[in-house]
Formats: C-alpha cells, sequence, structure tokens
C-alpha cells in the first residue's frame, strides 16, 4: 500500500510476549529487556476497547477517507462483533468523483480503514517491536485488502506490508505480499516475498507478523505467516522515522490490474458487485524499552 491503546506502560516479561515471539528471539540472537504493550489483542472486543486504541480513516493530515484506489473510507463500514473487527467495501451505483491521491481513481466504492493511536519508532529506546494479527479476507479482482506500517509523506517510505494481497496473480491464484519499501538516491525501492494462500476467506483466519529490530542506521523485518518464518528483509535507514499501523480494505486501482488510462479504468473494472469483507481479530503490537 505505498501512501505519501489502551496504553503501554504495562511492562512483560519475554515469557508473556505472544506465541511465536520467543522463537524469533532465540534465531536472531537478540534479549527482551522490558516488554509493553502498545495494542492489546482486546481491542476489538467493545467500542470503548477500539476507541481508546484506534482512529477511523488513514493518519494522513488531510484527505484522510481517501488513498491510491478506488475507495472512500467511512466509519459507517467499520463494524465490531465477538472481538472480530469487520471492514465492509460496498460497490455505489455511480462514482462519487476521484480520489485527491494517486493516481486519482474513480471512487466507486465505500470501505473502512482505521489506523492505531500509538506510533512505531525504532530506535536506541525502543529497539524491537512485534507487530501481528489475525485476519480473512476476500480476494479477486478488484480486491485490495492490507495490514501495513507507513511513515506519512514527506517521510514515506518507510512502509512495511504485513498482509497486502492485490487483486489476484496470472493464474488466478491469491498471494499475500510481504513488503518493504525504503529510500535510495534515486527514490524509493522494495523488497517483496511472496506467500501463496489457498481461500484466505475459506479456510478461515491466518496469521501475519513481522519483528522489527534495529540495526544500526537500518531496521532489520522478520515476516511469519501462521506461525512460519517466511523472509528477513531490511529497512534501510528505517531507525528513529515514525511510522503508523493501518488496516484498511482498498479496492479497485492496482487490485484490477489497470493503469490510468486503460480501457475499463474510468468504471474500476473488474471488480466485484457486492459487497466485500475484511476481518480481524487478535491484532496486536509491543515493544522492548532500553530505559
Amino acid at each position: 500500500m505505498t501512501s505519501a491503546a489502551a496504553a503501554g506502560g504495562m511492562g512483560l516479561g519475554l515469557s508473556l510476549i505472544p506465541a511465536g515471539a520467543e522463537a524469533a528471539a532465540d534465531r536472531a540472537g537478540r534479549s527482551a529487556a522490558t516488554w509493553e504493550n502498545l495494542v492489546e489483542k482486546s481491542s476489538f472486543n467493545s467500542q470503548t476497547a477500539f476507541n481508546a486504541a484506534w482512529n477511523y480513516l488513514y493518519p494522513w493530515d488531510s484527505y484522510r477517507d481517501t488513498h491510491n484506489g478506488a475507495a472512500r473510507m467511512d466509519a459507517a463500514q467499520v463494524s465490531l462483533s465477538q472481538g472480530v473487527l469487520t471492514l465492509k467495501a460496498t460497490r455505489l451505483s455511480a462514482s462519487t468523483g476521484t480520489s485527491p491521491q494517486p493516481p486519482h481513481a474513480p471512487l466507486w466504492y465505500r470501505s473502512g480503514a482505521i489506523h492505531a493511536k500509538r506510533q512505531i519508532i525504532v530506535n536506541d529506546q525502543f529497539p524491537e517491536y512485534d507487530i501481528e494479527g489475525e485476519f480473512r479476507t476476500q480476494t479477486g479482482p478488484g480486491i485490495w485488502p492490507a495490514f501495513w506500517t507507513t511513515g506519512t509523506w514527506p517521510e514515506w517510505p518507510p512502509e512495511t506490508d504485513i498482509l497486502e494481497y492485490v487483486g489476484v496473480d496470472e493464474h488466478g491464484k491469491a498471494v499475500n505480499f510481504f513488503n518493504t519499501y525504503y529510500k535510495t538516491d534515486s527514490g524509493a525501492t522494495y523488497q517483496r516475498s511472496e506467500v501463496p494462500v489457498e481461500d484466505p476467506d475459506d479456510d478461515g483466519f491466518h496469521k501475519y507478523r513481522v519483528w522489527m529490530y534495529k540495526s544500526g542506521d537500518d531496521v532489520k523485518l522478520d515476516y511469519y505467516f501462521d506461525g512460519n518464518y517466511v523472509d528477513t528483509h531490511i529497512g534501510y535507514g528505517w531507525a528513529g522515522v515514525a511510522q503508523t499501523l493501518i488496516i484498511n480494505l482498498q479496492m479497485g486501482s492496482y487490485a484490477s490490474n489497470l493503469e490510468e488510462g486503460d480501457d475499463g479504468w474510468a468504471d474500476q473494472r473488474p471488480g466485484p458487485d457486492g459487497d466485500t469483507y475484511f476481518r480481524a481479530r487478535n491484532v496486536w503490537f509491543g515493544r522492548t524499552r532500553a530505559w
């Protein structure tokens, strides 16, 4: 998703870090200092818990209801039930204009986005972050769900996509992208690791996770899918740059394999005519505090 809580302070020992974190620490030779939660797994259990940890829409300074796809975000498309967050994208009968953000996609959908109130800043004081959640999502042409962190323009990159399905691949299969964007002298570039996922909605919830840890001026990222290690990326120059965690269901645009000017761009097809759903539970993140 390229882009322009309830409270920490509760110290935890390593034994209370969510399942899988110990193995990651051992594999990378890291040790726990003081651990604190920034968003608890219970933040979707009630509206009160949600309001303490999350905001609606995107974290941009302006145009907070739009981004780089064909959906305008609306808090009414976000719901909570029995610890599950649901984002619903609804196809409209007519476009409501175009997104003010590149590539200025026609807005044919109403959908949902939220972002965490607590930021992520990997630095000497907070050298490690663990971010994870369980998700189930519909996939297909025009469907673009994501669970990701980003700096906000002009501090972009950094960005990590922990869950991202951009339509389907050339064989019609769903593929999750683990992406890490960073700056170079000529602009932005990225590393990508792909994980094919059979029926990411029908198979129930899958777990997506990244462990970030400081390495000089850089940040290393260990990615996991369903508890299994996938790959390690490097966020070059990320140390000390603030990021925000986002969950959103974007639609159309790149997920439709369309670019501005292509046939079908104006009406953002292909894309689903009915409602599309993206569900999350047990979303959590925390960090080590060195002092």
